[in-house]
């Protein structure tokens, strides 16, 4: 788990959640041809997801217009992402969708971001690439996986000058998976990958960090979920930048949740948005009253910007089994 610069979009609202068959969840990455409008390419998309939609994760550049996106993407749940560039110079959007029609009979294993970062700026990705992902393999060993158990690998990266070499090496490595390589902007002056992934469980799994890996009290490496339904929520934004409003934002998230059948300390993957240093201390000082210490979910910490309310500095989505 690392920090990365996004900016996460305001969309029209929408449904706070959806619950989903873990055991028929499959995991689509399109990339669609990069030619016409942004309009004409989102549509382009969605004409190629197959299956019933639960959930969209869509990257966008920073100066795309988002306010279309909920009409042609019906689907409950949608989160909008804006990243620096996507792997074509006239690509103006990628889709991660979650639908129906997969077979995971054991449920599934969600890997945290295996980050690796350079205090020196490098064009050439590739070599940061390999260790992120043989950190990824570290993770896929302690729940007895290995990488054609992957279903989705989502690379965040500081340069696409070697993106060429990049998918190489994805693909080599995780064939069966939906791969998608993104540009992340960060400080001046370094470099960093990331890659998280969610694979196709053998068995009853649990929270683990396994040897090899960073510890922290703050996530789990792995996190697997066999119950039988398993929920997404929509993005949870905190209405003002301070203690009560990100508290009321992960009090929300809760009250969404247990409608639902979930519970947030019984989160598995935790998507979790900061826009400052103000924003991540109040995370870090309240997320534990609702998640739980001793088991923490699987995360991602990512700083973002520009979300529709501008007093939010903290936004929150999660992945949970459903009891």
């Amino acid at each position: 788990m690392r920090f990365l610069l996004f900016l996460l979009a305001g969309v029209p609202a929408m449904s706070q959640g959806v619950v989903t068959p873990t055991e028929s969840l499959r995991f689509q990455v399109i990339n669609p041809e990069p030619k016409g409008t942004l309009t004409e390419q989102l549509e382009r998309a969605e004409s190629k997801v197959k299956g019933r939609v639960y959930r969209y994760r869509v990257f966008v550049r920073p100066e795309a217009d988002v306010k279309p996106f909920s009409i042609t993407l019906r689907a409950p749940v949608l989160t909008i992402v804006r990243v620096a560039a996507l792997p074509h110079k006239d690509q103006k959007v990628s889709l991660e969708a979650v639908t129906s029609g997969g077979r995971n009979p054991h449920g599934l294993v969600f890997i945290s971001g295996e980050g690796v970062t350079s205090n020196e700026a490098t064009p050439k990705v590739a070599p940061m690439v390999t260790t992120a992902l043989d950190n990824v393999n570290k993770a896929l060993h302690a729940a007895q996986l290995a990488p054609p158990d992957v279903l989705s690998l989502t690379c965040y990266i500081s340069s696409l000058d070697d993106i060429a070499d990049v998918r190489k090496l994805t693909a080599s490595r995780y064939p069966k998976a939906a791969r998608n390589h993104l540009q992340i902007p960060i400080s001046f002056g370094r470099a960093l990958v990331e890659c998280e992934a969610v694979a196709r469980a053998k068995g009853a799994v649990g929270f683990l960090s396994p040897e090899g890996l960073p510890k922290s009290p703050n996530f789990s490496h792995v996190a697997g979920v066999s119950a039988k339904k398993l929920y997404w929520s929509g993005v949870h934004t905190a209405p003002s930048c301070d203690e009560a409003g990100v508290r009321k934002m992960f009090q929300d998230l809760a009250a969404s949740a247990k409608k639902e059948g979930a519970a947030l300390d019984q989160v598995a993957f935790s998507y979790l948005y900061p826009n400052s240093q103000q924003g991540t201390d109040l995370i870090r000082n309240i997320r534990f009253g609702f998640y739980s210490k001793e088991r923490p979910p699987a995360s991602t910490m990512i700083l973002f910007n520009g979300v529709e309310n501008a007093n939010a500095c903290a936004a929150v989505e999660v992945a949970a089994p459903v009891q």
